[in-house]
C-alpha cells in the first residue's frame, strides 16, 4: 500500500499531505496484521486459485476474509464470485 502512495506521489497523482491524510486516515481504523502460518494459507489460496479461477493475489484476499470471518470490501468481479460460492458478505 505504502509503495502505491509513493507511485502516486512521484507520477504527480497525489500530494505528500494526501498521503499523510490516508495514512492518518488508516491508522484510525487501528488495523491488524494477519501472522498465519504459511502453511495454513497456501494451502487455501491453492484451492480457491484452481477452484474460482482467481490469481494469488486476489485468492490472498478471499482467504483471508474467509478464515477471519468478515465481509470482503472489493469491486473485481473474480473475488465476488469467489466470495459468494463461499457464502462471504461482500461490500
Amino acid at each position: 500500500m505504502l509503495n502505491s502512495l509513493l507511485v502516486g506521489e512521484k507520477r504527480g497523482r497525489i500530494s505528500l499531505n494526501q498521503t499523510q491524510a490516508f495514512l492518518r486516515d488508516l491508522a484510525a481504523l487501528r488495523p491488524t496484521f494477519d501472522n498465519a502460518p504459511a502453511d495454513q494459507v497456501f494451502g487455501a489460496v491453492q484451492k480457491l486459485c484452481r477452484e474460482q479461477n482467481l490469481t494469488p493475489y486476489d485468492a490472498l484476499y478471499v482467504e483471508l476474509a474467509f478464515r477471519a470471518k468478515c465481509p470482503l470490501a472489493t469491486l473485481d468481479q473474480s473475488q465476488k464470485n469467489a466470495a459468494n460460492a463461499l457464502k462471504i458478505e461482500c461490500l
